[in-house]
């Protein structure tokens, strides 16, 4: 990446406050970002789902859905909502198999690009680096088993609610609503697709949630206004006192 580039400190910020790279001394942050090649998708725009196979992508910008398609009846999964600071794909850099998954920028997305050898190269050379994989890898596969168990355990209203839930922020409180950012200005389709739903339900599901006071919508933006009623329908008391 060019020490040049428009977007090179912000890149350098996105790094240093990562899970993988933030335990990182700045010098070798700024080295491993020379070796890094700057890229740039469209929103929607189609990615060669192969490409997971030959390069390390770190989000710097914007947001990517990782999904899996049915290719009998074209209906997708979301498998990850990624952020600036994830990378993808995991799994084929760790055991160098194909991992068929379709990355579908959901904004103009900035990146930083890394052959997977060099990717390779940094585990074994930075021990921080390493040390910082595992945990990073057990969050995803914990986010897999969380994801299984509530297609097979809950119906469309509870996945609906723990969705908004997990990505709730619980710190920041505006006016007494609890911000839901990450889900922000994302479509009916994507959020049915990251529950395992249809459109035509997700949307009739966020104007129960609305009606009863749960949620407020604004141009997209979903905020929590009761978040004891959320938890109730995410169950949570319910296993609690189980």
């Amino acid at each position: 990446m060019a020490i040049n580039s428009p977007i090179y400190e912000e890149a350098y910020e996105t790094l240093r406050n990562s899970a993988l790279f933030g335990n990182l001394d700045e010098s070798t942050i700024r080295n491993m970002l020379n070796k890094c090649t700057e890229i740039h998708w469209k929103r929607g725009e189609t990615v060669d789902p192969d490409i997971g196979m030959k390069y390390m992508h770190v989000i710097i910008k914007g947001r990517i859905k990782i999904t899996q398609i049915d290719p009998e009846n074209g209906r997708s999964l979301v498998l990850f909502l990624l952020k600036e600071g994830d990378i993808f794909d995991v799994f084929s850099l760790l055991d160098g198999k194909e991992h068929t998954s379709f990355p579908v920028p959901l904004e103009h997305v900035s990146l930083l690009r890394i052959s997977m050898a060099r990717a390779r190269e940094w585990i074994e050379e930075h021990p921080e680096f390493n040390r910082a994989f595992l945990p990073y890898l057990g969050e995803r596969m914990r986010e897999l088993e969380a994801f299984g168990q509530s297609l097979v355990f809950h119906d469309t209203t509870t996945r609906l609610a723990n969705l908004i839930l997990k990505h709730t922020d619980t710190c920041e409180v505006d006016q007494r609503h609890y911000p839901v950012k990450l889900l922000n200005a994302l479509s009916h389709e994507t959020l049915a697709e990251m529950i395992g739903s249809v459109r035509s339900v997700v949307t009739t599901q966020l104007h129960k949630l609305k009606e009863e006071g749960v949620i407020m919508t604004k141009r997209g933006h979903i905020a929590v206004e009761n978040l004891e009623k959320l938890m109730e329908k995410c169950d949570l008391f319910h296993h609690t006192a189980t």
